[in-house]
């Protein structure tokens, strides 16, 4: 049985040089010829600045007012946005009104914190307008349990005008 094994072992050495004699007789052929690309010569040979194409949006009084007031900085917000309101653009006006507004609510609802966190200025003017809302909510619950005081008040002044009417106008009558 060894020896089969051995005889079959000699064997197949001289199989595979034989297949691969027969591969290196093949010619091979490769084509090196590329398919010509259809793109107009001005496009290839100019070069590309992609730093040139980029429109930088101008920075506008309004841009300015916004950081202002992510910086807390009312006054200079306020001076930014009356800026903003002469600009010739057909916005300016009513984003000027707009920011104007804002910063007068701020100044009426004023807490105590006026340090920024450190935010991008899109969300610490969030951050202002949350704190606002939320007084302002504080405001309109004080204001309507005032409200259910002044109402439960008139009503007990009002059934006392009419016992005194009914005690005055009764005395007159006797």
């Amino acid at each position: 049985m060894i020896s089969v094994l051995l005889v079959g072992c000699q064997t197949a050495p001289v199989a595979e040089e034989d297949a691969s004699a027969t591969v290196e007789t093949i010619p091979v052929v490769f084509s090196e010829t590329l398919p010509e690309l259809n793109i107009p010569r001005s496009m290839v040979d100019a070069s590309c600045d992609c730093s040139q194409m980029v429109a930088e949006p101008e920075e506008t009084d309004f841009d300015r007012g916004v950081r202002a007031l992510a910086a807390r900085d009312y006054a200079q917000a306020l001076s930014y946005f009356e800026r903003h309101a002469g600009a010739e653009s057909g916005n300016a006006q009513p984003e000027a009104k707009i920011g104007l507004a804002f910063i007068a609510v701020l100044r009426a609802y004023r807490n105590d914190d006026n340090s920024s966190q450190a935010l991008d200025d899109r969300a610490e003017i969030m951050s202002l307008a949350l704190a606002v809302l939320t007084q302002l909510e504080d405001s309109v619950s004080e204001m309507g349990e005032k409200n259910s005081k002044l109402a439960s008040d008139l009503m007990k002044r009002e059934a006392v005008l009419k016992r005194l009417r009914e005690l005055t106008l009764g005395q007159l009558e006797d």
